[in-house]
């Protein structure tokens, strides 16, 4: 829940539910100060003429600065050392204006006013009824000072005019029975204000009490003389000569105009969490900032970016289990398919469809061209406050007609590619687990009965899933799915790089096919052609690490295309990078890599096409290397010519050659033996990679 500030009413600060004491007069006046302009500087002059007011010493600037560092060390424990800011000349407090009372009051009554106008009755009704109830007695009522009386009056001039707007929509709806005692006591309590006394004699009236109605005019008529010395307004007077001529103008006889006020539909549409989520305590607290707590003109938007199986959704559900009572609006959820295996993404269109459906349109009312349906959704959330998650994204193309408008909205955007070209997110890129949490998460899958029976095979299926959570729940679904196998068992294929992919399958779950779906959905021609064909001659090599150098020298391409595959490869988290220059697989991938060359790499070019690389690294003897041309002919797999490395310096060749020793090594070292070749799990054929695939230049 986190820090909130109460001023309508007593004055009064919370943390989680539990009251935060905030002792002095001074500390209260310059916190309440702050509050007031949220997220926006407050001079320090001004805090000193208002709070310490006629005392002010000399040593009010001292006296200030204490303040506000007693104020920061009450307050930081709940809501982070930035807190309260020192910003040029002043002071500012970085706290949301959802989470200030006097603030969330205005922007419900701002949302519910707007929601009226857009003809949503039930939901701008109950906005007002959600802003009235903040109020707890008068503003600012423990702080007696002359400015927080200013404020006092303006914040209570704002709860008059919204409780009178609510009492008119409950009008035009035909509520009038219902408001006559609310609208009785409120005339009373303000007997010189003329529009609560004018929406009584209209209430009586419509109620078939016109002679109260009269009545009620000219009691106030009486008062206003005797008090004011002035007769009512215009307003009051044309309204008495109507109720006088039973003017029909008074009556709601258009059906149209009477509706039945009922509760919104808010929408609850999150996934339900998991039971064994582990670990990701600091990317929840960074979540739960971002989302719920910042300053913001605009909605916040975070992008979780990763692998396939990383646990992206997983965490996106859980981080928006624990912030959905901050959305009253409720939460939207749409998996947007672009990792799933055998379906294609889901075009923005059809998401718009559904989302529009989940906040109240009927099919018929539902826009038929991308761009009408995204400015009706916009215009839709542009006042309310709503979560927002958006599962599995392919591009930035698809997910941008689908972020909301309103600046009490948030989104969560879950996706294998980086959402660079969004102009709002914040971005959190998600990694593996480390062996701790791994070992954790798969505790909690796995009967512990069975992983305390077997502790050191427990950590040696923990060890080959490589912090991936997908292949950790996949390992916990087999030992559930087969009570007699003991994690000996699984432990040992899992050890067998060429049976590990294979135990990684179980219903559903599989690594190849959370894999593949990257692979497939590379981009078109011929930017993804290069990119498949650099992955599987990747496969080719026993080696951690890459550089731009040894994938030019393998595919035979200049090194301004390898780079270019390469980054292709790291978009999709194929390969991640190793620092700078150096690119690698995750284990899990790299075997699939090795698969997939033996199914779409001729033998020829798997068992010879490594030489073309060796060539061309500083240092190696170049006559050992060379090809025999006679025996493979004009044509063959190997490059009719190396794409050498030219270096400038003899101290360049050093430092290339100790870059590419990894490299070297592997190749000078590997035998000419793959696993059996597997028909890959949901991959578009490819093109084979023959003489074509990997010429220099082609």
């Amino acid at each position: 829940m986190g820090l909130k500030i109460k001023l309508l009413g007593p004055w009064e600060a919370t943390a989680n539910g539990e009251p935060v004491k905030i002792a002095g007069g001074r500390r209260v006046g310059v916190l309440s100060r702050l509050a007031l302009s949220a997220g926006q500087p407050v001079p320090a002059e001004e805090l000193i003429t208002k709070v310490w007011g006629q005392s002010t010493a000399a040593t009010a600037g001292k006296q200030l600065h204490i303040v506000v560092s007693k104020l920061r060390g009450v307050l930081s424990p709940h809501q982070g050392d930035d807190i309260i800011a020192t910003v040029s000349g002043g002071y500012q407090l970085n706290l949301a204006c959802e989470r200030i009372d006097a603030h969330l009051f205005t922007l419900l009554a701002h949302q519910a006013r707007a929601a009226w106008a857009q003809g949503e009755i039930a939901r701008a009704d109950a906005l007002f009824q959600r802003a009235l109830a903040l109020w707890r007695g008068n503003a600012l009522a423990d702080i007696t000072a002359s400015w927080a009386q200013v404020e006092s009056a303006r914040l209570e001039e704002g709860h008059l005019t919204a409780l009178e707007d609510h009492i008119d929509l409950r009008l035009a709806v035909g509520d009038h029975h219902a408001v006559v005692p609310a609208l009785t006591a409120h005339a009373e309590a303000h007997p010189f204000r003329e529009r609560p006394r004018a929406q009584l004699m209209l209430a009586l009236y419509r109620a078939s009490r016109s002679s109260e109605a009269l009545a009620a005019y000219q009691e106030t008529r009486r008062a206003m003389l005797d008090e004011l010395g002035i007769e009512p307004g215009a307003v009051l007077r044309r309204l008495q000569q109507a109720v006088l001529r039973r003017d029909p103008a008074l009556d709601l006889t258009s059906p149209a105009q009477q509706t039945t006020l009922t509760k919104p539909v808010i929408p609850a549409e999150l996934p339900a969490d998991t039971r064994a989520f582990t670990a990701r305590a600091t990317e929840i607290a960074w979540l739960h900032k971002t989302l719920t707590d910042t300053v913001r003109g605009s909605p916040a938007v975070v992008a979780i970016h990763g692998p396939g199986g990383i646990g992206k959704s997983a965490l996106a559900v859980h981080a928006a289990h624990a912030i959905a009572d901050h959305f009253a609006d409720g939460v939207l959820y749409v998996d947007l398919r672009a990792a799933t295996a055998g379906f294609q993404p889901l075009s923005p269109i059809e998401v718009l469809s559904r989302l529009l459906r989940s906040l109240g349109l009927d099919g018929a009312a539902i826009p038929p061209t991308l761009d009408e349906a995204a400015d009706r959704y916009r215009s839709l959330t542009s006042t309310r406050n709503l979560l927002v998650i958006l599962d599995d994204a392919f591009d930035a193309s698809q997910v941008r007609p689908l972020l909301p408008a309103g600046p009490a909205c948030a989104v969560i955007i879950t996706s294998r590619q980086i959402m660079a070209s969004l102009d709002m997110p914040r971005h959190l890129h998600l990694t593996g687990l480390d062996h701790a949490d791994a070992a954790a998460l798969f505790a909690r899958l796995v009967d512990p009965g069975r992983v305390c029976a077997e502790p050191e095979a427990a950590r040696q299926v923990v060890r080959q899933c490589s912090g991936l959570p997908l292949a950790l729940r996949i390992s916990a679904a087999r030992l559930a799915a087969r009570p007699d196998r003991t994690l000996s068992q699984l432990a040992a294929q899992l050890a067998n790089p060429s049976r590990r992919l294979d135990a990684l399958e179980h219903a559903d779950l599989s690594i190849r096919d959370s894999i593949a779906v990257s692979l497939q959905h590379l981009p078109k021609e011929p930017a993804g052609h290069d990119a498949a064909h650099a992955f599987f001659l990747l496969g080719l090599l026993d080696t951690p690490t890459y550089t731009v150098a040894a994938a030019s020298a393998l595919t035979g391409w200049p090194e301004h295309r390898a780079e270019a595959a390469l980054n292709h490869l790291l978009d999709a988290h194929l390969v991640e990078s190793a620092g700078p220059g150096r690119y690698r697989m995750h284990d899990l991938i790299r075997l699939y890599a090795v698969e997939q060359a033996a199914r779409h790499v001729p033998e020829r070019v798997r068992h010879h096409g490594h030489s073309s690389y060796v060539p061309s690294l500083p240092g190696h003897n170049q006559e050992r290397a060379r090809p025999d041309r006679s025996r493979h002919g004009p044509h063959s797999a190997v490059p009719a010519r190396s794409a050498r490395c030219w270096l400038a310096t003899p101290g360049e060749a050093t430092s290339r050659g100790a870059n590419e020793r990894d490299s070297l090594l592997a190749i000078d070292g590997r035998q000419p033996s793959t696993p059996a070749p597997r028909p890959p799990h949901n991959v578009s054929p490819q093109p084979q990679i023959g003489s074509s695939g990997v010429r220099a230049g082609s």
